[in-house]
């Protein structure tokens, strides 16, 4: 479980901002949190904000961090470039300062801080906090000097007996975190497998080949997620009244036009490995949807990236990470949730966080959105709707409806919609006069 994300000097984001998933004193909806013993978390987080605000760059920052912990030890080379130390651009000082990420969480019953901040060059800082029991550890920290061009290491308990070999074998390119995973140092597992299977970040504005792909292969491996994901294809009124997948080779020149480029050269790469097209790399998933014939007890069959809608694609690509989130407890951190999906649906998938008797493992649910239809207080309370805009100075702020003074904190009875859309909360368009001296008819 998330408590909280904190993110400085990248893209967008100058000083520190903070998404916190700690529930505040706010009464209403009990339903929408995890009960804890020392706090209670919330299950779902809605970010809004203007066009180009930085509601993607939050959720890519999440993402990034992810990346880099899954892969700087094992697909970097020493020199290579790291690709999440982008640094705010607007601000000459900040150029040369490492970006800074930084998650709280709960893996196995105990809390955990890892961060760090990292250069295009190299890892200026890491850092590890555990609370084994609910007293602060700090497990390791390495800091960087550029004067003396040095780094200094200090491991605690229970990692000093693994100190040696960890300082030799992390790259300046690379995490302690990651290295340690690789090296199975047992107590750095936990931290480094939350980050690799316990939160997903997904982006569901671009063609979710690859996403539909993973639902279609775990249909395949389980009967049982298999009849899970077919009741929610044909509650959700898509006119769909079952689902077939079919596993095939594939080639190059059978890959869908709106398949991701950097996919099909993965696919590339692996035929001419392969030699021959009598010898094919891999697979790939097809997915039948059945309709019934109105009238008649006749079906017909129709294939999912032909013939059925992008909103229906996504929210088939969407299927499989929501329920092996409420499964697991997962967190699912997505960029643009409602793309091509009707309000009403995207609600539904909300409320199934939200549920206590669909969400019994602690899953939660951090999204960015347009959809202003779920600013709505029968929905959301306010600690839960998060709003990010550019100060004067460019940068992007974060913070949520609830952190405004209290005499200007929206009430529970307000009509959130209407208010954010006629300005009153920020984190809409200001637009020049080209757009506002025109007269709506």
């Amino acid at each position: 479980m998330l408590i909280q994300f904190r993110v400085a000097n990248f893209r967008s984001f100058n000083e520190e901002q903070t998404l916190s998933l700690v529930a505040s004193k706010d009464t209403k909806h009990p339903g929408n949190l995890i009960q804890g013993d020392k706090f209670n978390l919330l299950k779902a987080a809605a970010v809004y904000g203007a066009n180009a605000s930085g509601k993607s760059n939050l959720i890519r920052a999440f993402g990034d961090m992810s990346w880099f912990i899954r892969v700087s030890a094992t697909s970097m080379n020493q020199g290579d470039r790291i690709p999440v130390g982008n640094p705010f651009r607007l601000a000459p000082a900040s150029a040369a300062r490492p970006s800074v990420f930084e998650a709280t969480f709960i893996a196995n019953d105990i809390r955990y801080e890892y961060g760090f901040a990292a250069t295009a060059q190299r890892v200026h800082e890491e850092w590890l906090n555990a609370y084994p029991k609910g007293r602060r550890q700090r497990w390791f920290e390495r800091e960087f000097d550029p004067e003396t061009n040095k780094t200094s290491w200090v491991f605690r308990e229970p990692l000093k007996k693994d100190q040696e070999i960890l300082r030799e074998k992390t790259r300046d390119n690379g995490l302690v975190l990651s290295r340690g995973a690789e090296l199975n140092v047992g107590p750095l597992s936990d931290v480094f497998l939350w980050f690799r299977e316990g939160m997903w970040v997904l982006d569901v504005s671009v063609p979710p080949f690859g996403l539909m792909q993973g639902t279609a292969k775990r249909v395949t491996d389980d009967a049982g997620f298999h009849q899970r994901v077919g009741r929610m294809m044909k509650h959700a009124d898509f006119g769909i009244d079952g689902l077939s997948v079919a596993e095939r080779p594939v080639f190059p020149k059978d890959l869908p036009q709106d398949a991701p480029e950097d996919f099909k050269r993965f696919v590339a790469a692996l035929t001419e490995l392969a030699h021959s097209e009598e010898e094919p790399a891999l697979t790939q998933f097809s997915v039948q949807t059945t309709h019934h014939i109105p009238g008649s007890d006749a079906a017909q069959q129709f294939d999912m990236l032909r013939d059925e809608s992008n909103g229906t694609q996504r929210f088939f690509a969407l299927a499989g990470p929501v329920l092996d989130a409420l499964d697991k407890g997962s967190v699912m951190v997505v960029d643009e949730l409602e793309c091509s999906m009707h309000p009403l649906l995207t609600r539904k998938l909300l409320e199934l966080f939200q549920s206590p008797a669909a969400n019994k493992n602690g899953a939660q649910l951090i999204f960015a959105t347009h959809n202003s239809t779920l600013m709505d207080s029968e929905l959301f309370r306010r600690d839960q709707i998060w709003l990010v805009e550019k100060n004067r100075s460019g940068a992007s702020e974060l913070c949520s409806l609830y952190d405004f003074d209290t005499q200007d904190r929206p009430r529970t009875t307000e009509a959130l919609e209407r208010n954010y859309l006629a300005g009153r909360y920020g984190g809409v368009p200001k637009f020049g006069s080209i757009f506002e001296d025109l007269e709506l008819k």
